[in-house]
């Protein structure tokens, strides 16, 4: 097993700067997940790690070593493409054997080795119909099958998985997150995977760290990122649907949020104490996620607000429902079974001891 780590990391094309002193350290035998959207700097991270860029900065560790100054095939590692990169030709079968015939590692397994790993891959990847089958008679998703094939079939120090099932169907995406985190799990390889799916992430990683214009939003694990998100950026991308951030005012120890209508809630012994620096001034910025909203009835004690509803989102068991209360816009995730109408009026209760409190200049968590 082996570790990765960066160490002040930049790299720039012209006057874009794609990573900006980026940093990070693995586990062994973890698998960690870049998340972030498109252009976050997901692919330049793990072309740099590669080899197959060069940072204008920085240095790259493998097991405490600098690999800055070794080309590719020197560092060990087997990189999926989200673009396939597969020999046009070559069958299926010769493509998934490719890296075994490498002159580096072509003695390190004979004949009937290569032809069994190839099969167990190709079993693995459900592309086993495929085999005599060039590239060009491929849909997309089984091309993108292929490649990721191409690398699990050898066994280096690290994998890293550029966004390898983003073009396969939903069903079989969701069978290969569990089959790939059983892959990982099974052989012990340090795999760094990105992605700009925060389900994915969450579902599949040890380890995240959320990207956003080659910066490290937050570095930690799933629940960390989903539980306690250090600033707005993360409690926004992270979850689904995305956390509801309120604007709000501290009077006399309520919450009263700015949304044109009655509405605040108390604060409790379950809030941090600094929040209180922010008494008399409107300007503090309050989160809850969906979840942690529910229907009440109209006489409820416990009720916070009232609005009403205009669109819902059935998603099998669950429902997202959008209501408006006052000028504010809130999401609330509830069984499908007890989800209200298209524009009934609602009445709301926020679990207070689930609030997230953030400050609004710098859109940090207040700890």
């Amino acid at each position: 097993m082996s570790k990765i780590e960066l160490i002040n990391i930049t790299k720039t094309y012209g006057n874009v700067t794609a990573l900006d002193g980026l940093g990070f350290e693995t586990k062994e035998g973890e698998l960690f997940c870049l998340l972030g959207s498109s252009g976050a700097g997901k692919t330049t991270t793990l072309r740099v790690i590669s080899g197959i860029e060069n940072p204008d900065s920085g240095d790259i560790l493998m097991d405490g070593n600098s690999v800055i100054d070794l080309i590719p095939k020197e560092r060990d590692v087997a990189m999926a493409f989200e673009s396939y990169a597969l020999y046009p030709q070559f069958t299926v079968a010769e493509n998934l054997s490719f890296p075994l015939e490498a002159p580096a590692r072509k003695k390190e397994l004979n004949a009937q080795e290569k032809q069994q790993r190839v099969k167990e891959v190709a079993e693995l990847l459900n592309i086993s119909d495929l085999l005599d089958r060039f590239p060009r008679e491929l849909s997309g998703g089984q091309r993108q099958r292929v490649g990721l094939g191409r690398v699990l079939v050898r066994k280096p120090k690290i994998y890293l998985l550029d966004e390898p099932i983003a073009h396969l169907d939903a069903k079989l995406r969701h069978h290969m997150r569990g089959e790939l985190k059983n892959i990982q799990s099974e052989l012990g390889i340090t795999t760094i995977y990105s992605t700009p799916d925060q389900l994915e992430a969450l579902s599949m990683a040890d380890t995240i760290a959320l990207i956003n214009h080659g910066k490290i939003e937050q570095l930690g694990t799933p629940d960390e990122l989903f539980g306690t998100p250090e600033n707005i950026f993360v409690a926004t991308y992270v979850g689904d649907p995305p956390m509801n951030i309120l604007d709000t005012s501290l009077e006399n120890g309520n919450m009263v949020v700015g949304c044109g209508v009655e509405f605040l809630f108390p604060l409790t012994e379950n809030n941090p104490k600094a929040v209180s620096k922010f008494e008399g001034k409107n300007n503090l910025k309050v989160g809850i996620r969906p979840k942690d909203i529910k229907l009440v009835s109209e006489t409820s004690k416990s009720k916070h607000a009232s609005g009403r509803v205009y669109k819902l989102d059935i998603l099998g068991q669950t429902t997202t429902v959008s209501a408006v209360v006052g000028s504010l816009e809130l999401k609330i995730k509830v069984s499908t079974e007890e989800a209200p109408e298209q524009d009934e009026l609602i009445h709301l209760e926020l679990d207070l001891k689930k609030l997230h409190f953030f400050n609004p200049k710098t859109g940090q968590r207040i700890k």
